[in-house]
């Protein structure tokens, strides 16, 4: 099997992408997949595929994923319509898987985007799961079919990193929904690892508000995202 060789971005065409992908904004993520795929001559897939942060190894889908959800009762689209930000994070989620190939089967295996792990051992649909955001877990589950089973650094599957932080709605669904899974899967070694991977996201959320606030400033200067506030979401 010949090995996949990534397009080289730019690391501002990189913070560019993960930085609209994590605000939401979708106009802007597109139009600058767009202005990046005449440039290089590329696909919307190869593109994605090298769209990784080189510190904290996230992809565009950590950012939808693990920022699908805010509190529905105080906070609203960047724009201030009526519908609550889950439905913009939501949108996006489903506007990237968009553009990957549909699984051809419901046991296919999914694609290599929904499978990428962070330097924590996360995918896309451990930081859905362990922020509560379950309308992404459905769409990353039945239409992109995103693998439950893979474990992170700290040997926790999605379920279990769910059970961590108390989201049971999460935990039931994909308890519910995706075959032979049963429980929770943690290591036996998982309670030292737990404490690092805990310490390496705090590192990973620190330097997305330090990257945020620089993203806010350059976009004064170059218009892009004018006139907007931008979210400052942990997760």
């Amino acid at each position: 099997m010949t090995q996949q060789i990534l397009l080289q971005l730019s690391e501002e065409q990189i913070d560019d992408l993960l930085y609209f992908a994590r605000a939401s904004e979708t106009d802007n993520f597109f139009e600058t997949l767009a202005e990046i795929k005449t440039s290089t001559t590329s696909t919307d897939v190869a593109i994605l595929l090298a769209t990784r942060d080189g510190y904290s190894g996230n992809n565009a889908l950590h950012m939808t994923a693990g920022n699908g959800h805010l509190g529905l009762s105080s906070c609203f689209t960047l724009n201030h319509h009526s519908k609550p930000q889950l439905t913009w994070f939501s949108e996006l989620t489903k506007k990237i898987l968009s553009t990957l190939p549909a699984p051809t089967t419901p046991d296919a295996l999914p694609h290599a985007l929904l499978s990428h792990r962070n330097s924590a051992g996360n995918t896309p649909l451990h930081w859905a799961a362990l922020n509560g955001h379950l309308e992404v877990v459905k769409i990353l589950v039945m239409a992109a079919n995103a693998d439950p089973t893979i474990t992170n650094s700290a040997g926790h599957d999605a379920v279990y990193e769910a059970e961590l932080n108390d989201k049971k709605d999460v935990v039931d669904w994909l308890l519910g929904h995706c075959e032979n899974l049963e429980e929770g899967v943690a290591s036996n070694t998982a309670g030292e690892e737990e404490v690092d991977e805990k310490e390496e996201l705090e590192k990973e959320k620190e330097k997305e508000k330090e990257k945020e606030k620089e993203k806010e400033k350059e976009k004064e200067g170059k218009g892009k995202g004018k006139g907007k506030d931008v979210l400052m979401v942990n997760n």
